[in-house]
């Protein structure tokens, strides 16, 4: 039999059997698995993993064969992995790697060609011995030795899975060249990269860690994660890009990156002094006692001539003169009584000294709302960061609730006619005082520290009467403040202790050590 015969009959074989196996698949296909009983349907899964391995096998035999043929560089591919993927279709990394076990399996692990083929161990086996054995002299050469060479590594491989196995091949590699592995350390640390990539609504996160790195970062990530608390529905994912933000705080607030006292904001936002003013005044607490009906007077406004007067108002932020002084509030009603301070029509109740509206209903001592009539916002022209993109007013509330403010007043032309001094709504003293009546984040079941989190407090209040007052504040973690602001959750201080209220005017309930135990 000449050579081309011979090669055709071989082909015919490889032909043939190849649409044995393909019909035979495709007749599998139209089996109902759920028919198949508990034990039928398990051999069912270790026949198909050894059907893969031997698949595999024999894919990476045809990949090795054709890259040594030659003839798929004859149109012009510029590598045997580019010409695989364009007639597969495969991926480009997974591509490359096919290409890559192919080649190693053939010309320096032949045992472990053989064991796969057997279906003795997995394609992630023979990936680990490739990646880690086959990449220096010195480590190829060791492959040879009798005693701790391939036949060595295929033993373990056999009773370890790939995970394990992986971690063992890794050993095996550092003693068998352990220069290579500290070159490789080196490089690996000088092509670490990390990059926030901006898109149209948000921020995208990429690049590569060496593993050391890696971890640090995962151990930091983990440390500020902690143990998700009852009630937690959010994914470990999304608990981690919150730990991500928490270790930002915390660099940032700590003043390490900055020598000296907590500097904020740390993003700068830009707000017309018209939409500031009608945050403040979509922040009006509502009436939280439903039919509750007041006999003082419930007409007056933000707009009216009270404590809060326009002159007022501008001179809160720093701003004077007729500019403050024009600014319309919208004419958002309010009743001061109804929400926890003396005026109105309530009365106190002089024997226990707790405050009762005249419906009866405890009043608390007092009250930080989150609630927003975004819709009013509509009317000015919206804050935004500095390279234009426009703030939702939910997140503008939020970005208030713990910056500093500082004016700046533009002329015709957009000349700068005056700039102000930064101001903060509470001051250090205060805070301190917070800090230590609160002791850590009062968002129910939460213990977050106070160097973790920050004040949260009520804009409009501020606004409204003059200086602030620890009554006023409540120290949050940085999660929790921003879950308040995200769900326009209330608080209220009631007999020394804190209430948060959802919209629908329910608690949010603390876990007791009793509730744990059921």
């Amino acid at each position: 039999m000449t050579g081309s015969s011979a090669a055709a009959t071989a082909g015919q074989i490889v032909a043939s059997r190849l649409a044995q196996m393909r019909d035979a698949l495709d007749a599998l296909a139209d089996v109902d698995l759920h028919e198949l009983e508990g034990d039928a349907l398990m051999s069912a899964l270790d026949g198909v993993e050894q059907i893969r391995r031997r698949g595999d096998a024999l894919a990476a035999r045809v990949l090795a064969t054709v890259e040594a043929d030659g003839r798929w560089a004859v149109d012009g591919a510029r590598s045997m992995a580019a010409w695989y993927r364009a007639r597969t279709g495969r991926h480009r990394s997974s591509a490359a790697r096919d290409v890559r076990q192919a080649r190693a399996l053939r010309d320096h692990l032949p045992g472990t060609a053989k064991a796969l083929a057997a279906g003795e161990i997995s394609t992630d086996h023979v990936a680990a011995i490739v990646r880690h054995t086959t990449n220096t002299e010195a480590r190829r050469e060791r492959l040879r030795d009798e005693e701790v060479g391939e036949d060595f590594l295929l033993t373990h491989a056999k009773e370890l899975d790939a995970s394990a196995f992986d971690t063992a091949v890794k050993h095996w590699g550092l003693r068998a060249d352990p220069e290579a592995s500290d070159r490789a350390y080196v490089e690996d640390s000088d092509r670490e990269e990390f990059y926030l990539a901006e898109t149209t609504d948000g921020y995208v996160p990429g690049g590569w860690l060496s593993r050391s790195s890696g971890q640090v970062l995962l151990t930091a990530l983990k440390a500020r994660t902690g143990t998700p608390a009852k009630g937690d529905r959010r994914s470990p994912a999304q608990r981690l890009a919150k730990s991500l933000l928490g270790l930002a705080h915390l660099g940032l607030d700590s003043g390490t990156l900055r020598p000296g006292a907590r500097i904020r904001p740390h993003v700068s936002v830009h707000v017309p002094f018209e939409t500031l003013q009608r945050l403040i005044a979509a922040s009006a607490p509502a009436r939280r006692h439903s039919g509750c009906s007041l006999s003082g007077d419930t007409s007056r406004s933000a707009s009216a001539d009270t404590p809060s007067s326009a002159e007022h108002r501008g001179s809160a932020f720093g701003l004077t003169g007729p500019v403050a002084n024009s600014r319309d509030r919208a004419g958002v009603g309010l009743d001061v009584g109804e929400v926890g301070l003396p005026d109105g029509d309530h009365s106190v109740d002089g024997g226990s000294g707790v405050g009762l509206c005249n419906c009866g209903q405890e009043l608390p001592d007092s009250v930080i709302g989150a609630d927003l009539d975004a819709a009013s916002m509509g009317a000015v022209p919206p804050a935004t960061f500095e390279d234009g993109t426009p703030l939702p007013p939910t997140l503008l509330a939020r970005l208030a609730c713990s910056s500093g403010l500082h004016r700046v007043v533009f002329g015709p032309d957009s000349e700068v006619l005056d700039v102000g001094r930064e101001q903060r709504i509470f001051a250090a003293a205060q805070t301190r005082a917070i800090i230590a009546r609160d002791k850590h984040c009062q968002f129910p079941n939460c213990d977050a520290p106070p160097g973790e989190g920050e004040v949260h407090h009520s804009v409009w209040w501020w606004e409204h009467f003059g200086s602030t007052s620890v009554k006023l504040g409540v120290l949050l973690c940085w999660q929790h403040h921003d879950h308040v602001h995200q769900h326009r959750i209330s608080i209220e201080r009631r007999r020394r202790r804190w209430v948060f209220l959802r919209r629908d005017g329910t608690e949010i309930e603390r876990t007791t050590h009793a509730d744990a135990r059921r």
